[in-house]
């Protein structure tokens, strides 16, 4: 008898134990960005950056030539220069703290299904189609900002 108090008092020691949770709600983060091809993700959310690349383009008024120099800079810059990996613990850290570890598993769960990996087959591509959709109202709309920033700018430039 005991031995099954003690046996009890030590995992509810261990199941209560925050730190014990974190690390298993983080291992499970882990999992889900790795099922999640989550590097393949952020290379997608760089690529979805590239119509913003493609209007300073326009602006600069490049060549085809000069205008893939542009983007292999861009490129470049992210696949060298950012650290990847510092973002990566980052947002471990992140979705630990806003998920469950159950929610993480049926993340997973989810994720792991035909449907899930065509989600994430798909994100890239649509999280650029997105960004596009919004370049192009903001484009439409930039009149409209610009008179609604008129009158702050004014009372604002002299102080």
């Amino acid at each position: 008898m005991k031995k099954l108090v003690s046996i009890c008092a030590f995992s509810l020691l261990i199941l209560t134990n925050p730190t014990y949770a974190q690390e298993q709600a983080t291992s499970s983060v882990e999992r889900m960005f790795s099922v999640m091809g989550m590097d393949k993700q952020m290379n997608g959310g760089f690529e979805a950056m590239l119509p913003v690349i493609e209007q300073m383009a326009v602006q600069l008024q490049l060549d085809a030539a000069a205008k893939e120099e542009l983007k292999n800079i861009y490129r470049d810059w992210f696949k060298y220069d950012f650290d990847q990996q510092a973002i990566l613990t980052e947002l471990v850290e992140i979705y630990s703290e806003n998920f469950t570890e159950k929610e993480i598993n049926e993340l997973i769960a989810f994720y792991e299904t035909p449907t899930g990996q065509k989600f994430l087959a798909k994100s890239p591509e649509l999280m650029q189609i997105g960004a596009q959709l919004g370049m192009q109202e903001g484009q439409l709309k930039q009149g409209l900002l610009l008179e609604r920033l008129q009158p702050f700018l004014a009372k604002h430039q002299g102080k």
